[in-house]
This record gives structure tokens, C-alpha cells and sequence, in this order.
């Protein structure tokens, strides 16, 4: 079974009309919502108008701002207030100067925020997969255990042969197993983005075979936003969603939506 996901909903307008389109057009089901962007709300009202399109959330520790007061989470915050970013982040958890109860309210934040909006927040995964950090793993286990989360987002690849960013996710999903133990998730995964070379639509059509269930999740966007780190994979990730060979292999029984 295979869900394929389009994440980063809320991240700007051009994400959010490729995300659609990668919905009305292509082969996505789910998506995870940025609560900790400006669109969101936006965003949200537009995805709840697609009836078959499921909506998670995509916890937010890295880029974006916070939810909840900045003054309750102040080791997760660099000096202009927003999240202190992915490199810097790492360092202080390994280095213990961030606080498990200040990333306990953000999350409980984040998923009070993505509800109020009309959207079920059941399934969960996170931005640059800081949701497999040990602290905060534990932090996200808990709480989707007490707060009704439904799927919370493994990353082992399907493969032995990996890359090291592959390797590097396979690792922190074993680290990481113990603490989601209780909530349903995905067998193995796929980042068609963080692909050397983009597979084709036969290739992605094959992992539909494999056993267990397999999420493979693309950035899509229609076009190389400005500050985008992920840049110019945008829009090639929208036309392989899109792309007719893909969505013929798959047919309407494949792809399944993370909660049933």
C-alpha cells in the first residue's frame, strides 16, 4: 500500500496552488499543513475544499515562527524571534540547551492551531524531520499518544543501498521507534526530492510493490521561490505528481490516505 504526501502546505502561494494541482491532477493524497506560516489559514481553506485530500501537520521547530508565546519557548528561538534553524537547533539539543517542556508547548500549539483551522491534524510528520530528534521524539510521541495522532511519519528507506541523508533518516527512525510506540506510521519512505536523479514515473510506479506500507513524499511548487532552499526540485516534483504514466500505473485503488 503507498500514500504519497505533499508537504510544506502554508509555505507560500506557489506551494499551495502546486500542491492542489499536484491533488486535482496527479497522484497525492495527503498533504502536512505549516501552521507557522503567514498562510496558513489561507492554505488550510483551500486544501479543506478538496474533499478527498487528507490534512495533516507538518510540525514546524526550524524556520518558521512560533505558535505559542515566544517568551515560553525561548530556547527554541534565535535572536529575531523565529525558530533558530536546523543546524543550530541540532547543536543545542545535542548540547541539552533546549528544554523538553518548551517543545512540548510548541507541538501542543502547533496542533491547537492546525485544528482550530478546520483541519484534523490526525496525521503528523515535521519539517527537515526534526520529529526523529531523540528529545524531541519523545516529546511528539507522547503527546500524539495523549493529543489523538493517528500516523506519525518513520523515514527508513525501503533499501539497504542508501545515500548517507537516507542512512542518516534509517538511524534516527530506529532511534526514534521507542517513543512512537502506540501511534501507526508508515513501513518505509521515499523523499522523491532528496533524489540525486529524479526517478521516473515507471521507477515511483515500482514501489507500489513493495510490501508494507510506504509513504513517498515531493515538495512540489510551480515555481523556484526566492530564500526557497529546495529551489528549482519544486516544479520538477510538481510534473513527475502530475505526470500521466504515473497516475495510470496507479489507477484509484493504490494510493490510500494516511487515516482511514
Amino acid at each position: 500500500m503507498l500514500v504519497v504526501t505533499a508537504d510544506d502546505l502554508g509555505l507560500s502561494e506557489s506551494v499551495d496552488s502546486a500542491i492542489l494541482t499536484a491533488h486535482r491532477a496527479g497522484v497525492v493524497r495527503s498533504t502536512s499543513l505549516l501552521v507557522t506560516f503567514p498562510r496558513a489559514a489561507e492554505a488550510a481553506e483551500l486544501a479543506r475544499g478538496e474533499r478527498a485530500l487528507e490534512i495533516g501537520l507538518h510540525l514546524d521547530l526550524v524556520e518558521g515562527t512560533p505558535v505559542s508565546d515566544p517568551a515560553r519557548v525561548p530556547t527554541l528561538l534565535g535572536p529575531d524571534g523565529r525558530f533558530r534553524g536546523l543546524g543550530p537547533l541540532f547543536a543545542a539539543l545535542v548540547t541539552r540547551r533546549v528544554r523538553a517542556e518548551e517543545i512540548a508547548a510548541e507541538v501542543r500549539a502547533q496542533v491547537a492551531r492546525a485544528r482550530a483551522l478546520g483541519t484534523p491534524a490526525l496525521a503528523w510528520d515535521s519539517h527537515r524531520h526534526v520529529h526523529l530528534f531523540p528529545l524531541v521524539a519523545r516529546v511528539v510521541g507522547a503527546l500524539g499518544r495523549e493529543l489523538d495522532a493517528r500516523w506519525i511519519r518513520r523515514a527508513a528507506p525501503p533499501r539497504a543501498r542508501v545515500g548517507w541523508k537516507q542512512a542518516s533518516l534509517a538511524l534516527a527512525t530506529v532511534g526514534s521507534a521507542p517513543f512512537f510506540r502506540g501511534v501507526a506510521g508508515n513501513d518505509w519512505y521515499v523523499d522523491l526530492t532528496s533524489e540525486r536523479s529524479l526517478p521516473d514515473a515507471a521507477r515511483v510506479a515500482l514501489l507500489a510493490a513493495l510490501p508494507g506500507v510506504g509513504e513517498v513524499t515531493a515538495h512540489p511548487g510551480t515555481r523556484a521561490d526566492a530564500g526557497d532552499a529546495l529551489g528549482a526540485r519544486r516544479p520538477r516534483d510538481l510534473a513527475l505528481l502530475t505526470d500521466p504514466l504515473l497516475r495510470a500505473a496507479l489507477g484509484t485503488d493504490v494510493v490510500r490516505p494516511r487515516v482511514l
